[in-house]
């Protein structure tokens, strides 16, 4: 009952309306993760959408743990390589999304890991996500057929801090936009495209992306929910600024349209050059990246990418992978290091699939 009445009170906070009641936001689905033990997720939504807790209906190392909820209750604890699989419906496909979550984490989680995330195409999106964004803080986005959009990023230091926070991602058709315990991040990201479901895979998942790759997230979630129409939160006044740099609009390759990335600052397109060769495992291949301004070098910009990809592999189906090797123990750099190479490597091979793998010898 505690939680309950927590998030009524974090509903008001955001700006849902419960006046009239006839216009009082319908949810579509709501995973509170109270159940505090087994392999299951309850869907509390009218839909009936029971998530399951990893791979299997076992228990298996995809499996998150149970902890303590954010006010009272329970939550799950993700570790990089865990998550929730949620039964696919077009009551998750909604023309106007709004996801709402709880999270917690200590630091970073590192870059494009994912709260949720509906569909997949290859290791590039979702037809909208919750995740970390470009620069580790936390986004959201919704992706049409030519291009996708984000929310302005909220810094990482506002919402990885240790404590639990009330994050909320909307789309209503004309902006998208992101908060952070009620506080508008920006002033949203204007576009009135719709949202392409149906382009590649079609499942949710909480914790997690699946395509061609994995970017699992690190830390606690608890109380997800999504909305459909009518749902979206009074926008308010922009409270917290996002961060510098990050972009609001992606094309997607080979969709036509403008090549570079834009944002509210500066923009600046990435241009990486790579061998595209098949590359056995013991050669290595360079990489090189400079950021530009049309024809001219953007002076005192910052190199996405610099370093040495240790092997490309192309498989028989077409799929290049990037393999790192490491030593030591697993490192959220790592993952970090490798999310980045791969996106070299897409953008030098814009026909094929691109996925990475970490190798500790």
């Amino acid at each position: 009952m505690r939680k309950e009445a927590a998030l009524l009170l974090a509903l008001a906070a955001v700006g849902y309306s419960a006046a009239p009641a006839s216009a009082a936001p319908v949810v579509d689905a709501h995973w509170s993760f109270d159940e505090g033990f087994g392999q299951v997720a309850a869907d509390a939504g009218p839909n009936g959408l029971t998530g399951r807790l990893g791979s299997s209906d076992g228990a298996d190392a995809a499996d998150p743990a149970w902890t303590a909820g954010h006010a009272g209750g329970s939550a799950l604890a993700f570790a990089g390589g865990q998550y929730v699989a949620v039964p696919d419906s077009p009551a998750l496909e909604p023309a106007h999304v709004t996801v709402d979550a709880w999270v917690r984490r200590s630091g970073s989680p590192g870059i494009w890991r994912y709260v949720v995330s509906k569909g997949a195409v290859g290791c590039d999106r979702s037809a909208y996500g919750l995740y970390s964004g470009w620069a580790g803080g936390m986004s959201f986005y919704v992706s049409g057929t030519t291009h996708y959009t984000l929310s302005p990023e909220a810094p990482a230091a506002v919402v990885w801090d240790g404590a639990w926070h009330h994050v909320v991602g909307a789309y209503d058709g004309a902006r998208v936009r992101l908060w952070i315990d009620g506080a508008q991040v920006g002033d949203g990201t204007a576009t009135t495209m719709p949202i392409a479901y149906g382009v590649g895979s079609k499942g949710l998942y909480l914790g997690t992306y699946r395509g061609s790759c994995e970017l699992g997230f690190k830390g606690d979630i608890d109380d997800v929910q999504i909305f459909g129409e009518g749902a979206q939160p009074d926008p308010g006044e922009p409270v917290i600024q996002p961060t510098p740099g990050t972009p609001t609009h992606l094309t997607i390759p080979g969709a036509g349209g403008p090549s570079q990335q834009s944002s509210t600052a500066p923009r600046a397109c990435l241009r990486v050059s790579l061998d595209r060769r098949t590359v056995p495992l013991h050669k290595r291949t360079r990489v090189v990246a400079t950021v530009r301004r049309g024809k001219h070098g953007v002076v005192g910009a910052h190199v996405i990418v610099r370093g040495t990809i240790d092997a490309l592999v192309q498989q028989a189906d077409g799929t290049v992978v990037v393999i790192e090797f490491k030593t030591g123990a697993a490192h959220v750099d790592h993952d970090e290091q490798l999310a980045l190479y791969v996106e070299a490597a897409r953008a030098v091979f814009p026909d094929n699939a691109v996925t990475g793998r970490l190798i500790y010898p």
